[in-house]
Parts: C-alpha cells; sequence; structure tokens
C-alpha cells in the first residue's frame, strides 16, 4: 500500500471506485447477454470470461494512470479473474469460471476474519484512508464485512449449483450488486456514529 492520501482528496483518489469495481462486471453482463442471443450459454460464458478478463486488465491499467496506484483488492480480483478465465477456456469448463467468486470472497472473507483473530486488522489497512473511525468501530465493520464476503460466497455457490448459466450469469449484476449496496447502506449508521472527521 502507498502512504496515506490526504483526507480531503480521499474520495477522489479512491483506485477502489465504483467505476474500476462494477466495470468488469457490467461488461461481461453485457457480452453475455449479447453472445447468448447468437449462441448457447455456455459459448456466451466463454465469450463473457474473456470480455471480463480484459476489462479488469483495462481497470488495473485505469486505476494506475488515474490514482497513481492499484488496490491491493483490485489486484487480487484481476489475478483471479484472469487465472479462472484462463483455466476454464483451457480445460472449457465452465464450473471453474462459476466458483471464481467464491473462492475471491473466501479469500477476503477469510483474510478479514482471519487478521481479527490474530489482532489485526486489514479491513482497516485497505480502508483506512477512506473513514477515520475508532478502533474498536474498526473491528466491528470489519467483523460484519468478513461475514458478509462469506455469504457472498455461499450464495455465489447455491446460485451457479441450482440455476442456469443465464441466471448466474446476470446475477452477478442484478443481485450481487443491489445486495452489496444494501449492505453497505446499513453500515452507514455505524460510520455516521463513528466518523471522528464528520467533513470527510
Amino acid at each position: 500500500m502507498s502512504s496515506r492520501i490526504a483526507p480531503e482528496s480521499a474520495t477522489d483518489a479512491k483506485p477502489n471506485s465504483l467505476l474500476v469495481d462494477i466495470g468488469p462486471v457490467i461488461a461481461y453482463v453485457i457480452s453475455f447477454n449479447l453472445a447468448r442471443r447468437f449462441t448457447d450459454a455456455t459459448t456466451a460464458l466463454y465469450i463473457g470470461a474473456v470480455v471480463i478478463s480484459i476489462a479488469i486488465v483495462v481497470a488495473v491499467i485505469y486505476s494506475k494512470k488515474k490514482f497513481g496506484r492499484v488496490s491491493v483488492l483490485l489486484w487480487v480480483s484481476a489475478i483471479l479473474i484472469v487465472g479462472s478465465a484462463a483455466i476454464t477456456l483451457l480445460f472449457q469448463d465452465e464450473r471453474i469460471f462459476k466458483i471464481k467468486p467464491t473462492a475471491i470472497n473466501i479469500l477476503y472473507g477469510g483474510m478479514i476474519l482471519g487478521s481479527l483473530a490474530i489482532g489485526k486488522n486489514v479491513f482497516k489497512l485497505l480502508m483506512g484512508e477512506v473513514y477515520s473511525l475508532p478502533d474498536k468501530a474498526w473491528r466491528i465493520l470489519a467483523f460484519r464485512w468478513g461475514l458478509f464476503f462469506l455469504f457472498l460466497a455461499g450464495l455465489n455457490e447455491f446460485i451457479w449449483r441450482t440455476q442456469s448459466t443465464e441466471f448466474w450469469s446476470n446475477f452477478k449484476f442484478f443481485g450481487m450488486f443491489p445486495i452489496t449496496i444494501t449492505f453497505a447502506m446499513a453500515n452507514v449508521p455505524l460510520l455516521l456514529k463513528h466518523q471522528t472527521n464528520p467533513d470527510e
């Protein structure tokens, strides 16, 4: 991680911006649905896998050029997305790509909760430049997000194992994204209550 960004510029300079976060997913959903009009769901998934891989690489480059650095979470996501897409295409097994969100969320959740178990707080290290909170609030926030990431992992497993490829592909944006936004909004009262610098 690079040095802390000044509070007044944290929002503008945050690499993990909304565009960087959801841009690749939107690219996947659009490409999948366009390809689905001309081919079967499995082939459309392979096309979407290529598109999201290109999009996440573009997101990394954009983040580096725009903000001067790339967040750890973006690096991890890029490696897992490109890696899983490559393995999926190599072995022609769509299950590998479908398991990718599970792996990412388990990694995030395990990393956050594991750090709390040893008296550290990875979540604070990753997000500390955005909010000014006391350690107690950071621990609560980290615990909540750690459990939430594990919930998303379980939800992804349930969806891809019980629903069609088409449903799973669209749920990546139309399901997971609203759920994540709702959860984030549910944590706003905690942020407002403990924010040590309200002007941020």
